[in-house]
């Protein structure tokens, strides 16, 4: 009778407290073992389908094996039980939205955080979240206030400094950037490669690049060898003119995810600006796939190759307005090998280009906003710059020809007359940095205040060719340096490329760095000083600008100061100004020669 009794007992299940098992099941994820932690999880679930505790920490289990549609389905199968948010469901729907954010269901993560904020303003881990989702959206202002608010409440908790390091790295403060992301790495974050990674990036924004290798290295030993993280330290290499460093790492970020076109472009770009060209070309055809060269057009017609020679061939724009204008230069030989060629580019270049390329059809690009086509009058087509591998297998094979766009002669005599109704020459355009500035751009430019040695050449007359809202560092730099620097209100110097040119063609110098104002100069056969970093692609290892060799270039590795590149410009000037002829003429004698 006992001995049943016994067995009676023995299989009766036993009942252990929810509490408990939540207790136990928090204990252990917290340790590490989450397969013991979900494994209980559940079962409080079996018993208690819609458990707000446990949902919330088995969602956060499967969101970090990224299941994150089995953790959305959790959430939203228990949301209706929960309720609507509130201080005691809090935890609930910050879980929640963090797992909406990975699932890039921004919008409804912003929204469901915004309503936590109002509720529980003091939480800081709200603020994490919300400040994470508006940098993901890209909303980095908003972003940063919100991350700031989350270090408030919770100062030494290291992610905190870590992200608002990234979004203030995204919002091009580098030094403020630098300062969160140290403090996060002091704070517990030194063993999280993502942070050493961003680190490595502003640094080498900053033009700190022996520092930013280092960094950027550590990030690779973090991160185990990652693609990305070889990625990263091609590049720092690549600026560091170490090519055949930075093409091996390339090569195994390539190897390590071979169909991440971004990657292959960095090699391509890594070989050209090595002067490697044959080994480049190949490469250099994925960055036009979702990489430096932007996205390939919706054609819909075989890729041009020198055999389509009884073709009807569009070719294409591509990267910026500068880049543009360079590629043109292999235009004219596209027109050679082909029956007919449909050249697409930006509608204010279209005067200029069919001027200059008179045998063919010049128009404005005519693809909708997904990159498909309107027109399809053709039966082949190419983006401009893969040109370069049929047309420039080596520098040899760059024309040696002073110009190749053609300005109207009408309006070049009218400036002319223009200029010479200002005064003598020698007329020099200036223009200083690009339109676009981001952080890593504005390292290639010059300030307009530190031009005194450019500005102090006698007899020069200096022209704007700055193409955008410039006038208060005009009138800043002629106050400082007592020089006039003439402008036209009425000229459009951003849209108006043909009066541009026209004006461009008539002066003497031009002194830019790599922009379209230098581009353009150069394809006029106007003599240049470009100013800029080195080990840009456009010059092919070659120190030069083998597509237009009117100009010089004067470069500076990006951790070094601006003198010397500024002390060419200044002598290619006073070279200008000292050659000035009775008349007011003025010519280059010999042309320029320089070299930092």
């Amino acid at each position: 009778m006992s001995g049943k009794r016994k067995a009676t007992l023995k299989a009766r299940p036993v009942s252990v407290p929810i509490d408990l098992l939540l207790a136990t099941a928090e204990r252990m994820q917290r340790t590490g073992d989450q397969a013991a932690a979900e494994q209980t999880y559940r079962r409080v679930l079996d018993d208690h389908p819609h458990e707000e505790r446990a949902t919330q920490l088995l969602g956060a289990i499967l969101a970090d094996r990224n299941e994150i549609d089995a953790a959305i389905d959790l959430f939203e199968a228990a949301g209706p039980e929960v309720g609507p948010p509130t201080l005691e469901s809090f935890g609930f729907y910050n879980n929640y939205a963090n797992v909406l954010r990975r699932a890039a269901r921004l919008r409804a993560a912003e929204e469901l955080l915004r309503a936590l904020v109002a509720i529980a303003p003091r939480e800081w881990q709200v603020w994490h979240n919300l400040g994470q989702t508006l940098k993901d959206l890209e909303h980095y202002d908003e972003a940063a206030a919100a991350m700031r608010r989350a270090v408030m409440l919770a100062p030494e908790f290291g992610p905190n400094h870590g992200v608002l390091g990234e979004i203030l790295h995204h919002l091009g403060r580098l030094h403020s950037a630098e300062v969160s992301l140290r403090r996060a790495i002091e704070l517990g974050c030194a063993d999280d490669h993502a942070v050493w990674t961003v680190l490595g990036n502003n640094q080498r924004m900053l033009g700190h690049l022996d520092e930013a290798l280092e960094m950027v290295t550590h990030a690779l030993t973090l991160a185990g060898g990652s693609a990305a993280a070889h990625s990263n330290v091609g590049v720092v290499l690549m600026q560091l003119g170490r090519f055949d460093e930075s093409v091996a790492h390339f090569e195994l970020a390539i190897s390590g995810d071979p169909e991440n076109n971004g990657f292959g472009g960095y090699l391509g770009y890594a070989l050209l600006a090595a002067g490697r060209l044959s080994e480049a070309f190949e490469p250099w055809e994925r960055a036009i796939q979702g990489g430096l060269r932007g996205t390939e057009r919706k054609v819909e017609v075989p890729r041009w190759t020198p055999a389509d020679t009884d073709s009807r061939v569009l070719v294409y724009r591509e990267q910026g307005i500068g880049d543009e204008i360079m590629l043109a230069s292999l235009y004219p030989d596209l027109v050679a090998s082909a029956r007919e060629v449909v050249i697409e580019c930006d509608t204010r270049l279209v005067p200029l280009f069919a001027r200059s390329f008179p045998s063919a059809e010049v128009r404005g690009q005519t693809h909708d906003e997904t990159r498909r086509e309107t027109m399809h009058d053709f039966d082949r087509a190419i983006a401009a710059g893969s040109l370069l591998r049929w047309f420039r297998p080596t520098l040899d094979a760059f024309p040696d020809r002073r110009s190749y766009l053609v300005p109207d002669p009408a309006r070049v005599a009218a400036w002319r007359e223009r200029l010479a109704a200002i005064g003598p020459g020698p007329y020099v355009g200036v223009s200083w940095r690009s339109r676009i500035q981001t952080a890593e751009r504005r390292l290639e430019y010059t300030r307009l205040d530190e031009w005194e040695g450019i500005f102090r050449a006698p007899g020069v007359r200096f022209v704007n060719l700055q193409y955008d809202d410039c006038n208060h560092e005009l009138r800043r730099a002629e106050k400082r340096f007592g020089v006039r620097i003439e402008r036209w209100d009425w000229l459009d110097l951003m849209n108006d490329f043909d009066e541009v040119a026209a004006l461009t063609t008539a002066l003497d110098l031009v002194v830019a760095p790599f922009n379209a104002v230098s581009m353009l100069s150069g394809a006029l056969g106007v003599p240049t000083v470009a100013m800029g970093n080195r080990f840009g692609w456009g010059e092919l290892g070659s120190g030069r600008m083998p597509w237009m060799p009117a100009t010089i270039v004067a470069s500076r590795m990006p951790n070094e100061e601006w003198d010397d590149v500024l002390a060419i410009a200044q002598g290619a000037v006073a070279s200008v100004a000292g050659a000035t002829a009775p008349d007011g003429a003025s010519t280059l004698q010999g042309g320029l020669s320089c070299s930092t």
